[in-house]
């Protein structure tokens, strides 16, 4: 059994990110840990930076970090009840095709609401399309997620 070095949470073998904290676990021979800030000072990624970016599924009722993490790995991440999603939210109220994180060219993340019904929010803004900062908050639907980035 694995704990996290940050809060001592159990961490399953392969995770990258502590599902509680969201500090990224290495799986390496080094010590160096990374504890990503939810605070307002947590400001866009900057162009080059990031080298790996995730969303912790958030607990429905005290918004702690809960049930799932999923790396943004591909260049496009779609999020909707559709079977080819990148990330499947089973709830009535989550499009089909709802929304698509973008990797961009010079290493930021930028979220787009592709023409759903209810609406993406960032931070409790509805949003067409925005940049995401470390530690926004999105929500699609009644799922809830904390972006991170490392």
């Amino acid at each position: 059994m694995r704990l996290c070095p940050e809060c001592g949470a159990e961490v399953r073998p392969g995770m990258k990110f502590c599902a509680e904290c969201g500090t990224k676990l290495d799986t390496g021979q080094s010590t160096v840990s990374y504890a990503p800030s939810f605070g307002a000072e947590g400001g866009p990624v900057a162009l080059g930076e990031a080298e790996g970016a995730a969303l912790i599924e958030l607990d429905q009722v005290e918004g702690t970090a809960g049930r799932r993490m999923h790396d943004l790995r591909d260049e496009v991440v779609t999020v909707g009840r559709g079977q080819d999603s990148s990330i499947f939210l089973d709830d009535v109220t989550v499009s089909r095709r709802h929304a698509e994180i973008v990797h961009g060219e010079r290493g930021g993340y930028r979220i787009r609401d592709v023409g759903s019904l209810n609406g993406t929010y960032v931070n409790r803004v509805r949003v067409d399309a925005v940049d995401l900062r470390n530690g926004d908050e999105i929500q699609v639907g009644k799922y809830r997620f904390r972006f991170v980035f490392a």
